[in-house]
């Protein structure tokens, strides 16, 4: 096999000269190969893991940091080598019964091999050709396999698995869950978006990186320059986390946040509750924030593109005190564009900036802050269609609303992570992060004037609803506190997770509607000037909403041999929301009810076999609850929160010293105790007409997904993404049997391919790729909206002008696709993908 090209200079070959010990028991096989590294500061220059030939190596002698815990030495061995790049040779009979103590801290590679060989009787040897040989080590008289002194490392005190500067569309592990682990040791479907991938195509916001992941649907009904809802497994997602620390978003999706402040996204799929607390059965996304880099780097970006799309990003960090204990970045943003929509615009900034302390060998803390403003003219609810469903076939560019529109937002972020690394190779984590933000819109509503609030096909005729001024404030609050580490139980090494996290969310907002409808004539010429803007007038009602939410967890990953992991865990969670409604003309309050839920508990069990290196087979349970608290029974109690359960197994494999890693699972969701109306207690003849439901309704989601993404060769990497999902009501008083989710498709196919030319030294790449999906649709009663099949390609061409410049031409929707984006129905909320558009990025390293 072939070894991938270094992205950067080779080190020199280390001039150590192999050690003259013969072992026992050698075999000429490979034990483990990790990839070739780059030399350089750990964290900043490694390049991706690749298979290497064990004849042609280059040694790594750069120290970077680990923090593996102790534990069987095959273990062991199999992550440094993971997260080193280092080749070691030797018999794997030589490692089957021993025991490691791990390393923790940063260190040469062969500093960390002797670490991580203390006290097991073997040592690596460096060879001429840069590998390392294990063997067995020479015993004096004075030492013993038993009495081998243990070798401590000291510094940094574990890798963040930063993939920015990795050049990789992988990772050697993913920060999910509470401890670091590689995507075939979690029984779940995980993906992970790299810097290098968000960089390659070009993706600026939170939502386009969404919608280039596995099983994940961007349901645009509310249209460009404001929000966007993210669909996985057909359930809406709004469990988010930054750094691991959670916060939920009920009925709504996170979207709008730039990419220029985070390293990678991560998804897990399917309901994990267990860390996260109420929410849905969908996926959860791990924003990792850019840290600082323990040397200076620099960076500016400049990007011009389609419709007055202009943007500019400056990235600046490293040490600012002689002995690099305290390290600091800054991000900043700026960012003004029109859209294929005519009227639509927008103008964000973001600012962010961060600081790494280490306040001894063993603490690091971490403190931040962020700004992020937008203004924008948005089209917040699209178009609506003909009565009988059908598209209107208006052009890309109608904007069938008033001109003045409006939409700003300021979020403000502040966040602190705290860790510390005990003698017992226990870790404790402290993380927290305040989100303070104000909005404030002014929109409508088009509608069609017939059945459903169709168009005409007649009269063509449409209405512009009710203007509404809204303004909040919100503020959440979120921390997380956990102890990660091991215990030894009947001779073999568990690792264990106790923490307890929290999340308050209080809003409050005031709204006032400001006109009646106006009649549109022919939608297919409108104005959008045509409306003069009236008066608002003063604000006359307003909403108050706090939500409190608290749990515990633990979870446990059992050795219940060599290669069988038995992963058990559960989470006590307490919950409570209380919504007040004011008059803000008569001046009185509707105090509303407190729901709560107390002592809610959610398991959560898998298993992971361990084939062979390559390979593992898992199966896993997880359950998760959302709380129902916009309806009561008819007594006006609360009603059962809804259970989703998922139900999942699969094969995982990495592949090329984990330069490639690949997925295949299968997926079962039920989703219980849904509202249903009361037959007893009908919606007509309550007395209260939101006291009128039962906990009954059942729907089931279910599929198959599969992703492979890496580095194929040395000039190829790559992404593949399918996912086969139906959803269904399998208990529902006027659905049964249909789908419960007819907007997500049952098939959909994303892929993104890589490839660094040979010629002119590797200077020009070109990528490419298709988002595809099958046909959905939207049901108005009877009537049926629908999206036919399509496929969106892009591609991109890009030229290293320098070490440190480099020009990229972005292409989106190369065969300028006619579609729908979103689908609601015939009253509103239909949404056309973006025609055709072209970037072209220089960027600049310093």
């Amino acid at each position: 096999m072939s070894r991938h090209a270094p992205l950067r200079p080779t080190p020199a070959r280390s001039s150590q000269l192999p050690i003259a010990v013969r072992p026992t028991a050698l075999a000429a096989h490979l034990l483990l190969a990790g990839g070739i590294a780059v030399g350089g500061w750990a964290g900043t220059a490694q390049a991706q893991p690749a298979a290497a030939s064990a004849t042609q190596a280059t040694t790594i002698t750069a120290p970077r940091s680990y923090n593996i815990p102790a534990g069987p030495l095959s273990t062991v061995l199999t992550r440094f080598l993971s997260e080193s790049g280092v080749l070691l040779t030797g018999s794997t009979e030589l490692a089957q019964g021993k025991q490691s103590p791990g390393v923790q801290g940063s260190a040469t590679p062969a500093a960390a091999l002797a670490a991580l060989l203390a006290g097991t009787g073997l040592q690596a040897v460096p060879d001429p050709q840069g590998r390392y040989v294990l063997r067995l080590a020479p015993v004096s008289e004075k030492t013993s396999e038993a009495t081998l002194a243990p070798v401590k490392v000291t510094a940094e005190r574990e890798s963040t698995y930063a993939t920015e500067g990795t050049g990789s569309y992988t990772t050697p592990a993913v920060t999910i869950g509470k401890s670091p682990r590689s995507l075939k040791e979690i029984p779940q479907s995980v993906s992970v978006l790299t810097r290098q991938r968000i960089d390659d195509q070009n993706l600026t916001q939170i939502e386009s990186a969404l919608d280039q992941m596995t099983g994940l649907q961007i349901d645009t009904t509310t249209g460009p320059a404001g929000s966007a809802n993210v669909i996985s497994r057909g359930f809406l997602v709004n469990n988010y986390q930054a750094d691991g620390v959670p916060q939920t978003f009920l009925g709504t999706s996170f979207t709008g946040a730039d990419l220029a402040v985070y390293d990678r996204v991560e998804v897990i799929r399917g309901a994990a509750g267990l860390l996260q607390g109420a929410g849905n059965p969908s996926a959860t996304v791990n924003l990792v924030r850019k840290k600082p880099t323990p040397v200076f780097s620099a960076s500016a970006t400049a990007s011009a593109g389609s419709w007055s799309f202009y943007r500019g990003e400056a990235d600046i960090g490293g040490p600012i005190n002689a002995s690099g204990s305290v390290r600091a970045r800054v991000v900043a943003v700026q960012e003004n564009r029109d859209y294929h929509v005519d009227v639509m615009e927008s103008r964000k900034s973001v600012l962010y900036g961060v600081v790494d302390v280490d306040l001894g060998p063993a603490t690091k803390l971490t403190l931040g802050g962020q700004q992020q403003k937008v203004d924008a003219v948005p089209w917040i609810f699209g178009l609506p269609r003909y009565s009988d469903g059908s598209s209107l076939g208006l052009p890309r560019s109608t904007y069938l609303a008033p001109a003045w529109n409006r939409w700003s937002q300021d979020i403000r972020e502040v966040f602190f992570n705290l860790d510390h690394q005990l003698e017992s190779g226990w870790k404790l984590n402290l993380g927290f992060n305040s989100s303070p933000q104000e909005q404030d819109f002014k929109r409508s509503i088009t509608r069609g004037t017939d059945t459903n609030f169709g168009v005409n096909p007649a009269t063509r005729a449409a209405s512009v609803y009710t203007g509404l001024r809204w303004q909040s404030e919100a503020d959440r609050r979120n921390l997380d506190a956990n102890a990660t580490g091991q215990v030894t139980l009947f001779d073999r090494q568990h690792d264990l997770t106790v923490g307890v996290n929290a999340q308050d969310y209080d809003s409050r907002s005031r709204q006032s509607a400001f006109f009646p409808a106006v009649a549109i004539p022919d939608v297919f010429s409108f104005n959008p000037n045509s409306i003069a803007e009236p008066a608002e007038g003063p604000f006359t009602s307003g909403t108050t909403l706090r939500t409190r939410q608290h749990g515990v967890y633990g979870s446990g990953r059992f050795a219940v041999s060599e290669p069988l992991k038995l992963i058990l865990g559960a989470r006590l969670n307490w919950y409570t929301t209380q919504t007040d409604n004011q008059n803000l003309v008569s001046g009185s309050t509707a105090i509303g009810r407190k729901v709560r839920y107390a002592r809610e508990l959610t398991p959560y069990a898998g298993l992971v076999y361990e084939l062979d290196k390559t390979h593992s087979l898992y199966a896993s349970y997880s359950d998760i609850f959302l709380p129902q608290s916009t309806q009561f029974t008819a007594t006006g109690a609360e009603l059962d929160p809804v259970v989703g359960a998922n139900y999942e197994a699969g094969i995982k494999g990495a592949y090329l010293g984990g330069a490639l890693n690949a997925s295949l699972a299968v997926f079962r969701i039920d989703q219980e105790n849904r509202a249903q109306q009361d037959p007893a207690a009908p919606c007509a003849s309550a007395a209260v007409a939101n006291q009128c439901y039962r906990a009954e309704g059942k729907v089931r989601s279910q599929g198959i997904e599969a992703e492979v993404t890496g580095r194929v060769l040395p000039q190829l990497d790559v992404f593949a993404g399918y996912t086969l999902n139906t959803t269904k009501y399998l208990k529902d008083s006027a659905n049964q049997g249909l789908a419960f989710r007819p907007q997500t498709p049952r098939h959909l196919v994303k892929l993104w391919a890589q490839y660094r030319m040979p010629w002119d030294g590797g200077r020009w790449s070109l990528g490419g790729g298709i988002n595809a999906q099958s046909s959905y649709y939207a049901l108005n009663g009877a009537v049926r909206s629908e999206q036919r099949a399509y496929a969106v390609a892009a591609m991109r061409v890009g030229y290293q002008i320098s070490k440190q410049a480099q020009l990229v031409l972005s292409v989106n929707n190369l065969f300028d696709k006619v579609y729908y984006s979103g689908i609601r129905g015939v009253d509103f909320g239909n949404v056309y993908g973006e025609p055709r558009n072209v970037m072209l990025t220089a960027t600049a390293s310093f």
